[in-house]
């Protein structure tokens, strides 16, 4: 057992404290832990890499669950084992190493492969479910499962069977095959360059705050830019990117104060184009009532409202200017 404060972990680099951290270093410590959880019903949490999530800076009376040292990564030809504490940086590095294409994607895509997997992460092209050979996981019990046909896990972007049934993504097996490492590398740098373009590292975030949704058609980035939300009063510590609305960048503040702004995006969203976002952040932890009510409050889209079908006619026309 470890006594950390959770912003050594968070990648916000935000957070409080918990009764109990635990930090399992193989399968059979994972199993354990959550036996003993079970058995004492004690509440917990799960954290990665944090790069998803949103730790409470309140304490939380019940444990944390790191799985930052489960980093086991070895190979059998084209088929990739993974611990869930690996991070994908380590990943794309150890396929490059043995000219193994198909995880370039993954190129400084932060966290671990365990959520990676849990969230089904996808972009520039890539989709953990379409590398997936089989998934291990750990049950609240500790029992062991495991699940060998990816379609019965994963059901589209974000949406995947361990984001409702509570079992812990404890090893992955990946399928590559064999690449030119030349290749290889020059994609990796391809990717690699286009996140430092776009400012991603400039300051500790979640990535997007808010999901796109694809019934809406336009990027929840671009609602948030056309709504002002750079003119909304800044909460302190935390500000939003110049380079990309949908992220929040902490600059010193808490975890309060990014919550208090990123409700105060949504709400300029919705009472200019009548789009309620949802959150693509994970919130961890004990959060105050009144910012439960406010981070589950829900409203219904108005698809026809004008503002919004404007918005949607210059994307589509930006999106077929830039394809000719």
């Amino acid at each position: 057992m470890l006594v950390l404060k959770l912003s050594t972990l968070s990648y916000f680099k935000t957070g409080g404290t918990c009764d109990a951290l635990h930090a399992p270093t193989s399968l059979s410590e994972l199993q354990e832990v959550m036996q003993r959880l079970h058995g004492q019903r004690t509440p917990y949490f799960i954290l990665g890499g944090g790069t998803n999530s949103l730790v409470s800076d309140a304490h939380w009376q019940g444990a944390v669950l790191s799985l930052h040292r489960m980093t086991t990564l070895a190979n059998e030809g084209e088929v990739v084992m993974c611990h869930a504490g690996v991070l994908n940086s380590a990943l794309v590095e150890h396929c490059l190493a043995r000219g193994l294409t198909g995880a370039e994607w993954m190129t400084a895509l932060p966290g671990q492969i365990g959520a990676t997997v849990r969230m089904n992460a996808r972009c520039y092209g890539g989709e953990i479910s379409t590398m997936v050979q089989s998934v291990t996981t750990v049950t609240a019990t500790g029992a062991l499962r495991v699940y060998e046909q990816p379609r019965e896990v994963f059901h589209g972007y974000k949406d995947t069977l361990f984001m409702h049934n509570g079992e812990v993504v404890a090893t992955v097996k990946l399928c590559l095959r064999e690449g030119q490492a030349d290749k290889i590398a020059a994609r990796m740098a391809e990717v690699r360059g286009d996140r430092v373009r776009k400012g991603q590292f400039l300051h500790p975030s979640c990535g997007c705050v808010f999901k796109n949704d694809y019934e809406v058609g336009v990027p929840s980035g671009v609602l948030l830019e056309k709504a002002g939300v750079r003119q909304l009063a800044q909460k302190k510590g935390v500000s939003i990117s110049p380079r990309h609305a949908n992220f929040i960048f902490n600059v010193g503040g808490s975890s309060d104060a990014i919550v208090s702004l990123s409700l105060a995006m949504r709400e300029a969203v919705y009472r200019q184009f009548a789009v309620w976002l949802h959150y693509e952040m994970e919130f961890l932890g004990y959060f105050s009532p009144a910012q439960q009510r406010a981070l589950v409050r829900t409203e219904t889209h108005d698809l026809c409202n004008p503002a919004l079908l404007r918005v949607k006619r210059e994307w589509h026309s930006m999106q077929q200017t830039v394809l000719q």
